[in-house]
């Protein structure tokens, strides 16, 4: 009798911590969702505001040198992206993975564009020779965190 009294005993105890452990996942569930959330809107703005027409446009004010604007549009992509680090905390691998390959294409892109340019090139040509410039990274990035977000 003892014996199926401590399997007893013992069943009991087992559900009992399953039945903690759904609850916390459970609450757990209701902390992380909308921290999840804000994660993909966050990198959403950061995906949206990366892309060339939009930061072109956002940073480059005539009369802006070369040089200048150049740093200035790296130095955008690089704060929006630090400002927005620890996202990657509540989105998945391939999505972040997604995001910093979308960032780092955006970083060449501008960079080759103005290693193209010959010294004496009109500041306004470049801006609008960045604007044509497809960005099928970030716009993959973009089509990913949507999946995930709906999956959320």
């Amino acid at each position: 009798m003892g014996y199926f009294f401590n399997r007893k005993m013992k069943m009991k105890e087992l559900e009992y911590r399953m039945k903690a452990k759904a609850e916390m996942r459970v609450a757990t569930s209701k902390m992380i969702t909308p921290l999840r959330i804000q994660a993909c809107e966050r990198l959403l703005l950061f995906l949206e505001r990366s892309q060339l027409p939009v930061l072109v446009k956002r940073v480059y004010t005539p009369g802006i040198g070369k040089e200048v604007f150049h740093i200035a549009l790296l130095q955008s992509v690089e704060d929006e992206f630090e400002h927005n680090l620890a996202q990657q905390l509540y989105v998945s691998a391939p999505l972040w993975d997604a995001v910093q390959r979308a960032k780092e294409e955006l970083v060449g892109q501008i960079n080759a564009t103005f290693d193209k340019t010959e010294d004496g090139t009109d500041v306004a040509i470049i801006a609008q020779a960045l604007v044509a410039l497809p960005n099928p990274f970030v716009e993959q990035a973009i089509a990913l965190l949507k999946k995930e977000f709906n999956e959320i």
